[in-house]
């Protein structure tokens, strides 16, 4: 049995290691993939079958039966003590790290539907035919971002606006008032 707890371990450790190696060498090169899925009732109460719930589930599989085994426990025991330690551990890691990381990731980004006609702030001076910041809430998030009136004109500080248009990454806005 401590062959199957060695083998579970470093496989673990290795698929770990690799994981991050690529992870950086595919986030250095702008390439994207993963596999997701979705949360739903069945993953959080039988077991989270996710990669890294499972790849943590085999890790601590085989840790905690290789400790058990050199503690001289008898092998039904170490067997269902590292499965249970193994259970648990990933089930908490889902539930604590991986849901809310999940929901997080998924509720953050505003969509640039969600920011047009937005209300915002002027944070610095816009310039006239030139740049300044504004600050705007979405969903309870303040977020900042670089703005240009749609017409060239000066806005002050702390002047309210209308987001219009977001043309690469720079918001084009108008007089709160121009409106009325």
């Amino acid at each position: 049995m401590l062959v199957l707890y060695k083998v579970a371990f470093f496989t673990g450790v290795l698929y770990t290691i690799v994981s991050l190696i690529l992870g950086q060498l595919f986030n250095s090169t702008n390439l994207e993939g993963g596999i997701e899925g979705d949360i739903d009732l069945f993953n959080l109460i039988i077991f989270p079958l996710k990669p890294i719930t499972v790849i943590i589930f085999i890790t601590v599989f085989g840790g905690v039966g290789i400790m058990n085994t050199y503690k001289n426990l008898s092998t039904m025991y170490t067997l269902a003590l590292s499965f249970l330690f193994a259970y648990i551990i990933s089930a908490l890691v889902y539930r604590l790290i991986i849901v809310p990381l999940h929901k997080s990731q998924n509720t953050s980004a505003p969509s640039k539907d969600e920011i047009m006609q937005l209300t915002g702030k002027v944070k610095s001076s816009i310039v006239e035919n030139g740049f300044g910041e504004i600050t705007y809430t979405i969903n309870g998030n303040n977020y900042n971002a670089p703005a240009k009136h749609v017409n060239g004109k000066y806005i002050k500080s702390g002047t309210e606006v209308y987001i219009i248009d977001i043309k690469e990454n720079i918001f084009y806005v108008e007089f709160k008032n121009f409106y009325y």
